[in-house]
């Protein structure tokens, strides 16, 4: 059984709140682009989904998921759902069929550089010309140590300069990047003196530690 740890945790009603409010969010960004075929890896619970298919009713979705409990609980949902772990991708994934990859919360659970590489390289056949890849990940430097203590399978340190350097490697230009601290994109200097107030309350577990910690969203077009 993988990462059902990951599927089993609870979350009180800020915290639904906020995840919510993030895909919301995320799926708005996705739908500027217009993409019909979309793939996700990394379905999770499938809130995402849920959202794309708010702001794209007609979307084509696949999703990739590895953890067993995510993925039954993805196929109960009605959701396209392949189960696998990359890489390497599965063969049934056609090339240069998708206008829009997209992945959150998942580059910093591969295990290094190269593996990152790899996938990376993998995305880009997919694509079609000019197709777009969304990455969402943690900013390692702003969260520290709870960057690996929340969750443990973080293995691949994320950064701005490092994601981007990746995706120079693979074939991508970026055309778009922010920073959120949960939801929010404004007000971060609110939100960057609340994070370090309640990082330092050391009763509190991780993850309600790194409520407002600095999240990267990169959006790449393949060159």
């Amino acid at each position: 059984m993988f990462y059902d740890s990951f599927s089993n945790r609870k979350r009180n009603r800020l915290g639904s709140f906020l995840v919510e409010k993030t895909f919301e969010e995320l799926a708005k960004i996705s739908a500027e682009y217009a993409p019909v075929k979309i793939l996700e890896i990394g379905v999770g619970k499938g809130v995402l989904y849920e959202k794309l298919k708010k702001e794209l009713p007609q979307m084509e979705y696949t999703g990739i998921e590895a953890g067993d409990a995510m993925y039954a609980e993805a196929r109960n949902k009605g959701i396209n759902a392949i189960k696998c772990f990359i890489p390497p991708f599965p063969q049934e994934l056609e090339k240069g069929s998708f206008d829009l990859i997209i992945m959150s919360h998942i580059l910093e659970h591969f295990i290094n550089y190269r593996e990152v590489l790899e996938v990376l390289n993998g995305i880009n056949p997919l694509l079609k010309p000019q197709g777009k890849l969304l990455i969402f990940c943690p900013c390692a430097l702003d969260y520290g140590m709870d960057f690996f203590d929340g969750d443990y399978s973080h293995s691949y340190i994320t950064t701005q300069n490092r994601v981007e350097e990746l995706l120079l490697d693979s074939g991508f230009q970026v055309i778009r990047r922010a920073s959120y601290r949960s939801c929010f994109k404004s007000f971060k200097l609110f939100f960057y003196a609340l994070s370090k107030i309640i990082g330092w309350c050391a009763f509190l577990n991780t993850r309600t530690r790194s409520t407002f910690r600095k999240n990267l969203l990169t959006l790449a077009e393949k060159i």
